[in-house]
This record gives structure tokens, sequence and C-alpha cells, in this order.
């Protein structure tokens, strides 16, 4: 199934964590893990249809939604990330190139487990899942290592060789 062509506009929207959030510092190791400043940005399709993506490098190469619940995990954390995780595949279909990340609290990995179809959906659709951890670090998914695009000045959207 062919993904519909479609015109976009992507622009800076107004940040609006608070400077002590933990999307706020999801938002700054996301950047410094990037080696880019990623901003939120709203995308409005055809004139009409307007949503908001919560990072995005300048260039629209890399988007990410963060899902930062802390506590006991419960179902509403579930639904949050199987709805990022939606947006991020319709962005998907939408630029093909894009690199795309869910980063998720210690709290919000309790959706993934070897064998959820969360976990499997993220990797089929090329949806990278990093954790962001207390003290501000970020690793993969399970322990595994970071994607190629968390090395500084590593542009996203272009392989790492």
């Amino acid at each position: 199934m062919e993904a519909r062509s479609r015109r976009m506009d992507i622009e800076t929207a107004r940040l609006r964590f608070a400077p002590d959030s933990t999307e706020h510092a999801m938002l700054g190791s996301l950047s410094a893990s990037l080696g880019s400043a990623l901003v939120p940005v709203t995308i409005t399709i055809e004139g009409g249809t307007r949503f908001e993506v919560e990072a995005a490098d300048p260039g629209g190469r890399f988007f990410a939604q963060f899902v930062a619940n802390q506590g006991e995990f419960k179902s509403v954390h579930r639904n949050r990330v199987s709805a990022n995780l939606f947006k991020l595949a319709w962005l998907g279909r939408l630029l093909p190139d894009a690199r795309l990340a869910l980063c998720v609290s210690g709290t919000a990995t309790q959706a993934f487990t070897p064998s959820n179809w969360v976990t499997l959906a993220c990797a089929d659709l090329g949806i990278d899942v990093v954790v962001f951890h207390d003290d501000a670090s970020l690793s993969g998914l399970f322990g595994s290592t970071m994607p190629d695009w968390a090395v500084a000045g590593h542009p996203a959207g272009s392989s790492q060789e």
C-alpha cells in the first residue's frame, strides 16, 4: 500500500514543556545525542489537518515523541505508547526518509517486552525506542546500544558506515 503524496508544512511550535519537566530533559538529552537542537513542531497537512510532534531537527529529518510517565505503570501509559507509536508510524509514511524515535521513561518501558506486539511493531516500522534514565542518560531498549543517529554531529537520516 503506497502512501498518498500530501502537501505538508512544518513549523516550529511553542515549547510547552516546563523547564524542570521530564519531557524538557528528554528533549535536551536527545538533542545532545543527535548533535542538533531539537524543537517541537506543528505539521499542517494540505492546509487543514494539524498535529504536533514533540521533537524535530531543523532539517525535518528526525522526529521523536515522548512518553515521560513516572510512577506505577497503568493502562493509560500503554495507551500513550500506542498513540505515539501510531503518530510516528503515520509520519513515517508521510516522510519515508525521516528517522523516528520514541523516547520513553523507565516506567513506560513496561509497555515493551520481547514478545509484545508494540516491541515488534517498532522494529518493523523502523521506529527506534530510546530509554531516558533518571540521570538524563539514554540507552536503547533492553539495554541495547543506541541507534546510529545517536552520535554527536551525525546527521539524522543518513546511515553511519
